[in-house]
């Protein structure tokens, strides 16, 4: 079954779908987001719009499956080695140097991979300092997996061996990440698109999530962020993703998907 829906079919979705589970679409790109829901649609045999919001309403298991769907939650453990590599070797130790204890953002945070990762680098550069890390993520059904935070080895293959030893236990298949990173994270829901953002952050990294926005929201949210970062604090972005005028943010490239605010 191939589903035709229209522009109107869309914009009666959009709005129900926001009431029922609280993302708001007209802030993503319509011919990726359509596209996306039409595979879906295909896949549970759904023929229309109207008949899914119905399943949406009523269905709570249907409502997780659909929103890890659309949000897309990919990641991995120092996933984008050079950018990772850059963040180890020079952003973190630049900012060790200026800042006893750092306050750090992984926005976007998914299942967790990227904020822990910040977690055992940080382990190994301040070892028994304390520092703020917060992850975030608008699927809960992402962030109580990140919370549970054992893993498949696919998701461990970039990431440098040490660490690998050091701080997971490895259980039949999976690899359990050691409770005392674990306990240096903070994991909340956030909706980034209406929820407020925090401030005096140190570094933020919002990740392979900028390229499903419009350009116009990318620009508004590029704005947030700097204003989330202390001057000279440091944003970081995936490697699929290009800021476009970040001047226009107060934010400067200083490297590959690395950005700092003035």
């Amino acid at each position: 079954m191939s589903v035709i829906l229209t522009d109107a079919d869309y914009e009666v979705f959009k709005r129900g779908l926001k009431d029922t589970i609280g993302l708001d679409l007209n802030h993503y790109k319509q011919q990726q987001m359509q596209r996306r829901i039409n595979q879906w649609l295909d896949r549970t045999g759904v023929k229309t719009y109207r008949e899914y919001l119905k399943i949406l309403q009523s269905n709570g298991e249907e409502r997780g499956k659909f929103t890890e769907y659309l949000t897309i939650n990919t990641s991995q453990f120092y996933r984008d080695v050079s950018v990772f590599k850059e963040i180890e070797e020079k952003v973190l130790p630049d900012l060790l140097k200026r800042y006893r204890r750092l306050k750090i953002w992984s926005a976007g945070a998914s299942i967790g991979a990227e904020v822990y990762t910040i977690a055992m680098i940080l382990a190994e550069l301040s070892p028994g300092m304390t520092h703020t890390l917060l992850g975030t993520d608008f699927d809960v059904g992402a962030l109580a997996k990140a919370k549970e935070a054992v893993y498949g080895e696919n998701l461990l293959n970039t990431l440098p061996r040490m660490y690998k030893d050091k701080y997971f236990q490895k259980e039949d298949d999976l690899f359990k990440l050691d409770d005392n990173i674990k306990r240096r994270v903070r994991l909340q829901r956030h909706n980034l698109l209406e929820d407020p953002y925090d401030t005096g952050f140190h570094m933020i990294l919002c990740r392979n999530v900028f390229i499903y926005f419009t350009p116009e929201t990318q620009a508004a949210l590029t704005a947030k962020f700097s204003e989330s970062l202390v001057p000279g604090g440091i944003f970081v972005v995936g490697s699929a993703e290009n800021l476009m005028a970040p001047e226009a943010a107060n934010l400067k490239r200083v490297s590959y998907c690395i950005y700092q605010r003035d």
